[in-house]
């Protein structure tokens, strides 16, 4: 999509930030061309540092650098302009541009921005003053203020006459005389000799701005009180009267107040301005002016609310237009300097009517809104537009509190945003970013049915797991056949800790295929299935001696992983049993590991072939990860080891390379790399609860998987012999024992959505019938995109991006940790899909606190509950309780 920003302030920037924001969180192409030229620059970095803010720095929102104070270190209320077009261009330059967009400056300027739409898909006008306009001051005598330096050619001694005494006045008289070398002390003002002779304001009402007082009150009780009156005024006299009910909670001139609503006139301006300067900085107690300032700041934001964006009040123009300058003077800091000028004779009072005769006149009056406003809808599009919208001064009083710094006023631009890229945006439910599940057809079939759906969870409950092991041969096949292919023999073990349905070991154990298993139950389970002891290996970190009695009685091969677990296994022995001590690799090689004991370790303690009833059959290894370089380098310091135990008269059959066979989630490779670039980059909103990095999490796409992955292992070269040829040399098979890689496309969790509300600050949540164990591993998060599957008698509703929340009573249950958006809503009685998650997300980490049951496991497609959640609790023995 192709689209034109005329204009490159601060809101220029903003919509470029939600824009981009937009792409990375829905993964969008974006070629966006930004006009920067003409018009006034009221945040030029070039600019002196005495022209300083009006507002409060804290009013600065939070660009991609974050906030301007933090950014910056600012401490001062009023910092330069300057300073802040420094921080907007940094933030211009900081923008994390994600690889599928293109953003493109033009300094140009665009006389017709309508006509952008014949080569744009959308174009958004974000002008501010206008440069020229039809009320301005003309004559070869007129300066204009900006930008800095147009007013260097009145000379020294001259007289100057301003039209306006607003903001852009003090700017004028500032460059006049601290920009010519003069100083301001405690003092006064003392001249550098540079100055005008004499300088003569002039406007319509003869009077300076009133000041802003260093510290207002808070007002938001009494704004809080009023708020449903003002938001429900019918005409402008109700919205004064709302202004003076504020207003004489702060001074009881109840009559002075009502003469500034109804635009008093001003006999001395700067008598006015000196009393206006001493309530600021409360030296004198608050009069009607200030009162009425404080009380229609206060109002503002419900003002901005009450008139944007609908039929325009009568008389509300100009009631706004007196109370302005009222309420939005400037600080007192550029107010004593006025008066300092003023004390040394070079301000004069200011008149009303034409401008005196002078040598040079400057027009201190930008360009005002045009009127009528232009008028848009909510989002900012022109009336029967859909690709051309106009945002900010243009649309004043249309739109009230067009403030340039400010994003707490309106959405009108987060909105555009979004409605610019809803034509190009996922139609199908996704995490931010996007991160589709490869889904396997049986899975796909199941959550296109919905009535399907829902009466599983009618007959099992919330949460259910649905477990289909078919899929799981045809990944056991691609390893075998991967070592096939190098001519090694590998056998499958079956990583029962992963999953703990019964069906996965059926399965394995009709194909042939063996099982790895870490605890008591899963061995006893095991057995009582009919797998036989020389188709178990024991993997598990720690062994009870119950667990190896068992162990030992029914032949498993057991995985040794310390010196003394191998004594106690001499101890308990009373037959013969299988042992595969466990290696930790070099750790200069290969990064440190708590599992097995070193090499020579190992060498020491079986120097010797005569074990007792203990026979060493095979070496084990237990790395971290799923790198096949690692492996390889592991299995060539196995390849030590079992020559050595070879020479000292051990029998080896096999090596155990352990489980960490990498697979992929999901459906494209690109939608993980930007994942990767979005977690990493600065300054994009956030995109997870809390904030929460996501710094450990499961890489979800990976290449080369299971049997490609297995032949790279194999195949890797040293010295001219290959992995695969170094284990037919020594006539040993390769054990491999996967866990999550083998149940890749083997189950769905399903539950059901019992409410969506909203979070006390207004972020939605989601509440499933689940709690986030039920779909937890040790990583962050499951990144991968849910599925919204409609609930019976549920239509489409309205988009909405929110948190999938848990059952547990605590603040942080939370499902999905990444922001999820539902393109055409969800209600209660909706089901989500989470796909592929057999491998360790439904079991490893599930709790049943709040005495809340276990989900239930239904094998698939048979519709029966896995008899894992038939059996009763197992004794140590094996038996049923």
């Amino acid at each position: 999509m192709r689209i034109a920003i005329v204009g490159a302030g601060p809101r220029g920037l903003w919509a470029v930030e939600e824009l981009i924001n937009l792409a990375w969180q829905r993964d969008l192409e974006l070629h966006i061309t930004v006009f920067d030229g003409g018009g006034v620059k009221a945040y030029d970095p070039a600019q002196p540092d005495y022209w300083l803010m009006n507002v409060s720095a804290a009013v600065v929102e939070t660009t991609t650098l974050g906030s301007f104070n933090a950014h910056t270190a600012n401490t001062q209320t009023y910092p330069p302009r300057a300073a802040v077009g420094k921080f907007l261009a940094d933030s211009w330059d900081a923008l994390p541009v994600p690889e599928r967009c293109t953003l493109t400056h033009l300094a140009q300027e665009v006389a017709d921005p309508g006509a952008l739409t014949a080569e744009f898909d959308q174009v958004l006008e974000v002008t501010g003053h206008a440069g020229s306009w039809a009320g301005a001051l003309t004559g070869p005598d007129v300066l204009r203020v900006y930008p800095h330096g147009s007013l260097d050619r009145i000379p020294a001694g001259s007289t100057v006459a301003i039209r306006g005494t607003s903001l852009t006045f003090i700017d004028a008289v500032l460059d006049l005389t601290l920009g010519r070398g003069g100083r301001f002390t405690p003092q006064g003002y003392e001249p550098s000799g540079e100055e005008p002779a004499a300088i003569y304001p002039v406007n319509r009402s003869g009077r300076f701005m009133n000041v802003k007082p260093d510290h207002s009150p808070d007002m938001s009780a009494v704004v809080d009180r009023l708020r449903p009156q003002l938001h429900a005024a019918q005409d402008t006299a109700e919205i004064m009267s709302l202004i003076h009910q504020v207003a004489t909670t702060l001074c009881e001139d109840s009559e002075g107040i009502a003469a500034v609503l109804a635009g008093d006139s001003c006999e001395d301006g700067i008598a006015e301005l000196r009393k206006s300067y001493a309530v600021a900085i409360g030296a004198q107690p608050l009069d009607a002016r200030a009162a009425v300032g404080i009380a229609f700041r206060a109002l503002y934001p419900d003002l901005v609310q009450r008139v944007s964006f609908r039929e325009e009040l009568p008389g509300f123009r100009e009631l706004a237009r007196r109370l302005e300058p009222v309420a939005f003077g400037p600080p007192s800091r550029n107010a004593a300097r006025i008066l300092a000028l003023i004390d040394a004779g070079i301000i004069q009072a200011p008149s009303t009517g034409e401008l005196p005769a002078a040598d040079f006149r400057i027009d201190a009056v930008l360009a005002p809104p045009p009127h009528p406003p232009v008028r848009t809808d909510s989002a900012g599009f022109l009336p029967g537009s859909s690709s051309h919208a106009v945002i900010g001064r243009a649309t004043e009083l249309w739109v009230l509190g067009n403030d340039t710094l400010s994003r707490t006023q309106h959405d009108v631009i987060p909105r555009w945003a979004r409605r610019v890229v809803s034509s190009i945006s996922p139609a199908h439910v996704h995490g931010v970013p996007p991160m589709r599940a490869r889904l396997e057809p049986w899975a796909a079939q199941l959550v296109a049915e919905p009535q399907q759906c829902q009466q599983l969870l009618a007959e099992f409950g919330s949460p259910v797991n649905v477990l289909d092991a078919r899929p799981m041969l045809a990944n056991v096949d691609e390893l075998v056949e991967a070592g096939s292919d190098s001519g090694v023999e590998v056998r499958i073990f079956f990583a029962r800790k992963a999953n703990k349905g019964l069906t996965f070991v059926d399965t394995v154990h009709r194909a042939g295929h063996g099982v790895d298993v870490a605890s008591f139950r899963e061995l006893s389970q095991v057995l009582e299935a009919g797998v036989p002891g020389a188709d178990i290996i024991l993997s598990a970190a720690i062994k009870s001696d119950e667990l190896l009695r068992l162990a030992i009685q029914a032949g498993v091969s057991i995985s040794v992983d310390n010196a003394a677990e191998l004594a106690r296994i001499q101890q308990l022995a009373d037959r013969p049993v299988n042992v595969v001590p466990r290696l930790a690799p070099d750790p200069r090689r290969l990064p440190p590991t708590r599992f097995g004991e070193r090499s020579a370790v190992w060498e020491e303690i079986l120097r010797s072939a005569d074990l007792g009833f203990v026979q060493v059959t095979g070496i084990h290894v237990h790395l971290h990860g799923y790198s096949a370089h690692d492996r390889a380098t592991a299995l060539r310091e196995v390849f030590g080891l079992a020559d050595s135990l070879t020479a000292a008269g051990h029998r080896l059959s096999f090596v155990d390379l352990g489980g960490g066979v990498p697979m992929s989630y999901l459906a494209e490779e690109r939608q993980w790399r930007h994942f990767l670039a979005f977690r990493g980059s600065q300054g994009c909103a956030p995109f997870t609860w809390k904030s929460d990095p996501l710094r450990n999490i499961y890489p979800y796409w990976q290449t080369p998987t299971r049997g490609a992955w297995l032949q790279e292992i194999l195949q890797d070269t040293q010295d001219g012999e290959s992995i695969a040829d170094g284990l037919r040399g020594r006539g040993l098979r390769l054990h491999l024992e996967p866990g999550r890689s083998l149940l890749d496309g083997c189950g769905l969790i399903l539950a059901r959505v019992e409410f969506v509300k909203k979070r006390s600050d207004g972020v939605p949540l989601v509440g499933l019938a689940m709690n986030r164990t039920q779909c937890r591993t040790t990583s962050d998060d499951f990144t991968v995109d849910p599925i919204v599957i409609r609930g019976a008698g549920n239509s489409d509703a309205a988009e909405l991006e929110g948190y999938l929340v848990g059952a547990y009573c605590i603040e942080d249950e939370i499902i999905l940790r990444r922001r999820i958006r539902f393109p055409k809503g969800v209600q209660p009685g909706d089901i989500i899909g989470i796909p592929n998650t057999a491998g360790y997300f439904m079991h490893i980490l599930e709790s049943a606190s709040h005495q809340i049951p276990l989900a239930k496991n239904v094998v698939w497609p048979e519709r029966v509950v896995d008899r894992i959640d038939l059996r009763g609790e197992v004794n140590l023995d094996g038996h049923r309780i």
